[in-house]
């Protein structure tokens, strides 16, 4: 390992371990803490997949430029998936409406109940990330067979992909930031 991989890792381990020693003092601000971490690196990852869709579809030579860095981000879905289980697991420290105690005793989230509720919840967490997930598959596999290959079929299922993907994810992304922002406060109306 190298010197700056090296300070890199200390710097982590060090991080690590001030974040569990967070999470054993004050678990509510940690986990509110490591949501609004989570959600601004997960924009980043989820923007380049949506600016990657915008390139497809554009097919401008701008995002040649930019192609490669964009498709690297989007490679670290996968590690954002394992990295929403911590909010998982603190599910009751965030939200009010995943406690059953406080969801007996007031009428709003007793109201709310069918859309917000764990089980509910997981799914649709799931569902974003399959989602999610299956863009940036098959984008960056396409991409790599047009490297190899240097044919048109691919370039023609990216664009296809895209167009049909950019509605998904701009409906997923509504979704998402509905249920891991806005339910932090259950008696928000729009």
């Amino acid at each position: 390992m190298h010197g700056l991989q090296r300070r890199a890792m200390i710097v982590g381990g060090v991080g690590a371990v001030l974040c569990f020693i967070g999470a054993v003092l004050n678990p509510a601000q940690f986990y509110y803490a490591y949501l609004l971490a989570f959600v601004f690196w997960l924009g980043i990852t989820l923007g380049s997949l949506g600016l990657l869709m915008i390139q497809h579809l554009s097919g401008g030579a701008w995002g040649f430029v930019i192609r490669r860095q964009l498709e690297a981000a989007t490679r670290l879905l996968p590690l954002m998936a394992v990295l929403f289980v911590p909010l998982l697991l603190g599910m009751r420290a965030l939200y009010p409406w995943a406690r059953p105690d406080v969801v007996a005793a007031d009428v709003i989230l007793q109201n709310k109940h069918v859309y917000l509720n764990v089980p509910f919840f997981v799914a649709r967490a799931g569902i974003y990330f399959a989602a999610w997930l299956a863009l940036a598959w098959y984008l960056n596999r396409w991409s790599l067979e047009q490297d190899e290959t240097g044919e048109e079929p691919a370039g023609r299922r990216m664009r296809a992909i895209s167009a049909g993907g950019l509605v998904l994810y701009v409906l997923t992304m509504t979704l998402a930031s509905v249920d891991w922002l806005m339910s932090l406060e259950p008696h928000w109306f729009s």
